[in-house]
C-alpha cells in the first residue's frame, strides 16, 4: 500500500492439457525420469512449505513434505496476497480460486486524536491484479494443499524432524511419527520451511539475530458493526496507542492494537477487553462480535545470516520475520519458494551447476532485508505517536502519506512488483542497447493482445510452465522474420529444448517459416514489442520465476550468456 489458466504441468504454454498433446506429455515424462528417485524433504506444512513442495513437484522433482501439526491452522493469521503473489498464482492456475473469495483492499483512512486526517486511495498497480486481496491464511493454505495433492504429494502430518546429519551426497534425517515410530531417511536436499521457531535452522547451527519490539500487541478476528466499507483499512493513532482495522474476507476484520508494556504477551484478550479498547481509541462507533480468534503477540525483527548451509536451505519465517504492517511476510515466503524450487530442479536434472543454488540466498536475502527495514519503519512511526507533541504529530501524519509524484513507485513497492535481481550472477544486461523494456533482473511486464494458435491471450497467460522461455522478437517494423532470426531460433530449440522454450514474436508468421520446436506468438498491435523495447530483432531470456535473465540485440549471443553462468 502507498500509505506506509488451468494446467500446472504444462511444459510449453497456454491452454492445452498434457493429454491434448502426446509429444508434450512424453516430454514431461522424460523430464521426471531424469530426476533422482530419492525425495527432497520439505519440513513445514504452512504456506511456504506447501508452495515449496508444490513447486518442486511441478518442476518434476520427487518430494516429501512433513509437518508436526495435525492440520492447517484454522486462524486467519497472514491475510494479504499482493499483486506479485497473485501473478505467481495465476501462473500456477490457482488465482481463479482466490480472487472470487478474497476481498480487495483499495483505501486507507488515517485518524489522529479522534479526527480523520487523511485518506489514501490505492491507485491501481501495473499488473493484471491491480489490488492486493485479503484472504485468511487458512484458506490460502487449503488452496495450496489441494494443488499439492493434485500433483501427487500429500502432507505427512503429525510427523516431526528430530535430527539430521549432512554428508557428501545428501542429508540423513530422523523423523518421528505420531505413533512414536522413528524413521531414518536420506534426502539430497533438506528445505526448512518450519517457521520462526525452525527446528531445521536450530539444528543446522544458523543463528537468528535480531530483536523484539518492546510493545505487546493484541488482535481479534471479528465481525465489526459500524461505518466501514469492505475494502477500507482504518488506522487510529491515539494517546493510548494505535488501532488497526485490517481487511479480511467474508466481511470480517482483523483488529490489531498495541497493548500496555505491562500486558502479558502470552495471554489472549477477551472480546470485552478488545471492545473497550476500540471504544476508547476510535470514539465508540464500532461494535465487535463473533470472535473467531483472539490472541496477543510480540513483533520480532530477525533475519538468518545465511539461507543455505551446505545441503540445507531455509525459507519463509524460518529465515526472516518482521512486523505484520504491510502484509509482506507470507508473500515473501511464497516468493522464496518460487525462487528456489526451479533452481533445485535444474541442478537435479544436471542441466545447470550446483553454484546456481547460491543465488537463492543472494537474491532473496536482500529482499527480506528491505522488507524488515520497511515494516519496522512503518511500525515505529505509529508507535511513536503517543510520545509526540501536537506539532510533531501533525508532521508525522503528513509524512505518512506519499506525495502524488511518488504514488506509483510506492504502489509498485508495496505490491512487491519492484523486486529486482539485477545484481544476481544469473541476470546479465547487454551493454546499454535497450532504451525501454524490463532490464535483466527485473520482473516481466504484461502486454497484449497476443495470438497463440489462433486464440487471443495476454503475455502473462503464455508464461505458465516450468521451463525458461526465450523470446526472439522480429523487430517493431519487420513484417516477416529474417532468415537469421529463424535460423537462430531453430538452432537454440534444437540444442536447448530440454529446458528452454523458444518463441518467435512478430506479425503473422507462416507456419512454413517456423523451425521445429519453435512457437509463434502473433503481436498484431506491436504491444509486446513496444513494452519490451524491441525496436529491432532482439532476444529476451525469461526465468521460470518470471524474471529477466538476459536480453540482447545480438541474436547469436545466448551461448555466450550461458557459458558465463555455467
Amino acid at each position: 500500500m502507498d500509505f506506509l489458466l488451468r494446467s500446472t504441468t504444462t511444459m510449453l504454454v497456454g491452454r492445452v492439457d498434457w493429454e491434448a498433446k502426446d509429444s508434450q506429455f512424453a516430454a514431461y515424462q522424460e523430464l521426471t525420469m531424469l530426476m533422482p528417485s530419492v525425495p527432497l524433504l520439505v519440513v513445514g506444512g504452512r504456506t511456504t512449505g506447501l508452495m515449496m513442495a508444490a513447486e518442486l513437484a511441478r518442476h518434476g522433482a520427487t518430494v516429501r513434505i512433513v509437518d508436526k501439526s495435525p492440520g492447517i491452522d484454522p486462524h486467519s493469521r497472514a491475510t494479504l496476497l499482493h499483486s506479485r503473489t497473485l501473478e505467481i498464482f495465476h501462473g500456477l492456475g490457482l488465482v481463479d480460486q482466490i480472487v472470487p473469495i478474497g476481498q480487495p483492499m483499495r483505501r486507507i483512512l488515517l485518524y489522529a486524536d479522534g479526527k480523520l486526517v487523511g485518506e489514501s486511495q490505492e491507485n491501481e498497480a501495473d499488473s493484471p491484479f491491480p489490488y492486493g486481496i485479503a484472504l485468511s491464511q487458512a484458506k490460502t493454505e487449503a488452496i495450496l494443499e489441494r494443488h499439492l495433492n493434485n500433483l501427487g504429494v500429500t502432507v505427512e502430518r503429525d510427523t516431526e524432524l528430530t535430527s539430521f546429519v549432512e554428508h557428501d551426497s545428501g542429508v540423513r534425517v530422523e523423523l518421528r511419527h505420531a505413533s512414536g515410530a522413528q524413521e531414518t531417511i536420506e534426502t539430497p536436499w533438506l528445505i526448512g520451511c518450519d517457521g520462526a521457531h525452525s527446528t531445521v535452522r536450530h539444528l543446522s547451527g544458523v543463528g537468528f539475530p535480531g530483536e523484539a519490539d518492546l510493545l505487546p500487541y493484541l488482535l481479534a478476528d471479528v465481525i465489526v458493526e459500524g461505518p466501514l466499507q469492505p475494502d477500507d483499512v482504518h488506522i487510529y493513532l491515539h494517546d493510548e496507542g494505535e488501532l488497526f482495522f485490517f481487511v479480511l474476507d467474508e466481511g470480517r476484520r482483523l483488529v490489531v492494537a498495541s497493548g500496555k508494556s505491562s500486558s502479558d504477551p502470552h495471554e489472549a484478550p477477551t472480546l470485552e477487553q478488545m471492545q473497550d479498547l476500540v471504544i476508547r481509541r476510535s470514539g465508540g462507533i464500532f461494535r465487535l462480535g463473533d470472535p473467531r480468534w483472539l490472541a496477543s503477540f510480540h513483533i520480532h525483527y530477525r533475519l538468518a545470516p545465511h539461507y543455505r548451509q551446505g545441503r540445507v536451505f531455509l525459507a519463509g519465517d524460518a529465515a526472516h520475520i518482521h512486523s505484520l504492517i504491510g502484509g509482506q511476510g507470507m508473500n515473501t515466503g511464497i516468493q522464496d519458494a518460487h525462487n528456489l524450487a526451479w533452481k533445485v530442479a535444474l541442478v537435479l536434472q544436471g542441466v545447470v551447476p550446483e553454484k546456481w543454488l547460491d543465488t537463492y540466498e543472494s537474491e532473496r536475502r536482500r529482499v527480506a532485508e528491505d522488507v524488515i527495514a520497511m515494516t519496522r519503519s512503518a511500525t515505529e512511526q505509529t508507535e511513536m505517536f503517543p510520545h509526540l507533541s501536537q506539532s510533531a504529530r501533525k508532521r508525522l501524519c503528513k509524512h505518512m502519506f506519499v506525495p502524488e509524484s511518488e504514488k506509483q513507485r510506492a504502489r509498485r513497492r508495496s505490491e512487491e512488483l519492484d523486486l529486482d535481481y539485477r545484481s544476481s550472477p544469473l541476470c546479465i544486461e547487454s551493454d546499454g542497447e535497450f532504451d525501454a523494456g524490463p532490464h535483466a533482473g527485473s520482473q516481466v511486464v504484461d502486454a497484449g493482445p497476443l495470438v497463440l494458435d489462433g486464440a487471443t491471450c495476454s503475455f502473462f497467460e503464455l508464461l505458465r510452465g516450468t521451463q525458461h522461455r526465450l523470446l526472439l522478437f522480429t523487430g517493431l517494423h519487420q513484417d516477416e522474420p529474417s532468415e537469421e532470426i529463424t535460423q537462430v531460433a531453430g538452432e537454440i530449440a534444437d540444442k536447448h529444448q530440454h529446458w528452454i522454450n523458444v518463441f518467435l514474436v512478430g506479425k503473422p508468421i507462416p507456419s512454413a517459416m517456423l523451425p521445429a520446436g519453435v512457437v509463434a506468438i502473433e503481436d498484431l498491435q506491436s504491444s509486446l514489442h513496444q513494452r519490451y523495447g524491441a525496436v529491432g530483432p532482439c532476444m529476451y531470456l525469461i526465468r521460470p520465476d518470471g524474471y529477466i535473465a538476459y536480453r540482447s540485440f545480438q541474436l547469436d549471443s545466448l551461448d555466450a550468456y550461458l557459458a558465463s553462468v555455467m
